[in-house]
Protein backbone atom coordinates (compact mmCIF):
# COMPACT_ATOMS: atom_id res chain seq x y z
CA UNK A 1 0.00 0.00 0.00
CA UNK A 2 2.81 2.46 0.83
CA UNK A 3 4.68 1.99 -2.16
CA UNK A 4 1.61 2.53 -4.41
CA UNK A 5 0.86 5.84 -2.46
CA UNK A 6 4.39 7.16 -3.18
CA UNK A 7 4.62 5.98 -6.64
CA UNK A 8 1.92 8.11 -7.95
CA UNK A 9 2.60 11.03 -10.19
CA UNK A 10 2.65 13.38 -7.30
CA UNK A 11 5.15 16.61 -6.13
CA UNK A 12 7.81 16.42 -4.11
CA UNK A 13 6.95 18.13 -1.51
CA UNK A 14 3.16 16.01 -1.08
CA UNK A 15 5.37 12.61 -1.66
CA UNK A 16 7.31 13.32 1.04
CA UNK A 17 4.44 14.53 3.50
CA UNK A 18 2.87 10.93 2.52
CA UNK A 19 5.88 9.13 3.73
CA UNK A 20 5.43 11.35 7.24
CA UNK A 21 2.26 10.16 7.36
CA UNK A 22 2.90 6.63 6.56
CA UNK A 23 6.29 6.00 8.97
CA UNK A 24 3.81 7.43 11.52
CA UNK A 25 1.36 4.17 10.98
CA UNK A 26 4.83 1.73 10.86
CA UNK A 27 5.69 3.62 14.03
CA UNK A 28 2.18 2.50 15.72
CA UNK A 29 2.61 -1.51 13.74
CA UNK A 30 6.17 -1.84 15.61
CA UNK A 31 6.74 -4.22 18.08
CA UNK A 32 10.23 -4.23 19.16
CA UNK A 33 12.49 -2.22 21.69
CA UNK A 34 12.86 0.71 23.87
CA UNK A 35 13.35 3.01 20.98
CA UNK A 36 10.38 1.54 19.06
CA UNK A 37 8.08 1.95 21.94
CA UNK A 38 9.01 5.40 22.40
CA UNK A 39 8.37 6.39 18.47
CA UNK A 40 5.21 4.53 18.46
CA UNK A 41 3.67 6.11 21.66
CA UNK A 42 4.86 9.50 19.93
CA UNK A 43 3.13 8.55 16.77
CA UNK A 44 0.33 7.52 18.60
CA UNK A 45 -0.19 10.77 20.50
CA UNK A 46 0.34 12.35 16.91
CA UNK A 47 -2.97 10.43 15.52
CA UNK A 48 -5.49 10.77 18.55
CA UNK A 49 -3.89 14.44 19.09
CA UNK A 50 -5.10 16.03 15.92
CA UNK A 51 -3.41 19.33 16.45
CA UNK A 52 -2.31 21.97 13.59
CA UNK A 53 0.37 20.33 12.86
CA UNK A 54 -1.43 16.73 12.16
CA UNK A 55 -3.88 18.86 10.13
CA UNK A 56 -1.09 20.37 8.13
CA UNK A 57 0.90 17.50 7.41
CA UNK A 58 -2.54 15.48 6.05
CA UNK A 59 -3.77 18.18 4.11
CA UNK A 60 0.19 18.57 2.55
CA UNK A 61 0.08 15.08 2.10
CA UNK A 62 -3.60 15.10 0.31
CA UNK A 63 -5.13 13.23 3.22
CA UNK A 64 -8.22 14.23 4.90
CA UNK A 65 -7.38 14.58 8.18
CA UNK A 66 -10.59 13.26 9.65
CA UNK A 67 -10.30 10.16 7.19
CA UNK A 68 -6.91 9.21 8.74
CA UNK A 69 -7.79 9.83 12.12
CA UNK A 70 -10.82 7.35 12.02
CA UNK A 71 -8.69 5.02 10.10
CA UNK A 72 -6.38 4.99 13.03
CA UNK A 73 -8.93 4.51 15.68
CA UNK A 74 -10.52 1.64 13.30
CA UNK A 75 -7.25 -0.08 13.54
CA UNK A 76 -6.98 0.86 17.45
CA UNK A 77 -10.63 -0.36 17.56
CA UNK A 78 -9.65 -3.80 15.69
CA UNK A 79 -6.90 -4.12 18.07
CA UNK A 80 -4.15 -3.92 15.12
CA UNK A 81 -2.74 -1.39 17.49
CA UNK A 82 -2.06 -2.18 20.87
CA UNK A 83 0.78 -1.98 23.53
CA UNK A 84 2.56 -4.75 24.46
CA UNK A 85 3.44 -4.28 28.82
CA UNK A 86 7.08 -4.26 27.93
CA UNK A 87 6.17 -1.20 25.69
CA UNK A 88 4.01 0.35 28.10
CA UNK A 89 6.97 0.06 30.70
CA UNK A 90 9.85 1.38 28.17
CA UNK A 91 6.91 4.48 27.97
CA UNK A 92 6.56 4.78 31.40
CA UNK A 93 10.50 4.85 32.53
CA UNK A 94 10.83 7.56 29.73
CA UNK A 95 8.13 9.65 31.70
CA UNK A 96 9.43 8.88 34.98
CA UNK A 97 13.11 9.70 33.17
CA UNK A 98 11.40 13.49 31.82
CA UNK A 99 10.30 13.71 35.60
CA UNK A 100 13.38 13.07 37.25
CA UNK A 101 15.33 15.51 35.19
CA UNK A 102 13.05 18.13 36.29
CA UNK A 103 12.35 17.86 39.89
CA UNK A 104 13.60 20.19 42.27
CA UNK A 105 14.65 18.69 45.45
CA UNK A 106 16.64 15.26 46.26
CA UNK A 107 13.41 13.96 48.15
CA UNK A 108 11.43 14.37 44.65
CA UNK A 109 14.21 13.14 42.85
CA UNK A 110 14.84 9.82 45.37
CA UNK A 111 10.98 9.18 44.90
CA UNK A 112 11.12 9.07 41.19
CA UNK A 113 14.19 6.55 41.52
CA UNK A 114 12.51 4.44 43.41
CA UNK A 115 9.41 4.31 40.74
CA UNK A 116 12.49 3.86 37.97
CA UNK A 117 13.61 1.27 39.25
CA UNK A 118 10.38 -0.79 40.06
CA UNK A 119 9.90 -0.18 36.24
CA UNK A 120 12.93 -1.10 34.88
CA UNK A 121 12.27 -4.65 37.22
CA UNK A 122 8.93 -5.11 35.13
CA UNK A 123 11.20 -4.13 31.76
CA UNK A 124 13.84 -6.58 32.57
CA UNK A 125 11.32 -9.63 33.68
CA UNK A 126 9.09 -8.54 30.59
CA UNK A 127 12.16 -8.63 28.52
CA UNK A 128 13.05 -12.38 29.47
CA UNK A 129 9.70 -13.34 28.98
CA UNK A 130 9.68 -11.86 24.92
CA UNK A 131 13.26 -13.93 24.41
CA UNK A 132 11.31 -17.17 26.14
CA UNK A 133 9.03 -16.93 23.70
CA UNK A 134 10.65 -16.15 20.65
CA UNK A 135 13.19 -19.01 21.16
CA UNK A 136 10.17 -21.74 21.33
Amino acid sequence: MATEILKEDKSSEQKLFQAVVLQAFEDVLTTHGKQDSYLKKDAHDWFLNKNNRFNDICWYAGFDPEIINEKYKKLLAEGKIKFTRLQEAWIEYRNLYKNYRAANTSVERRNIMIKICRIKIIIFNEGLLFIRSVRV
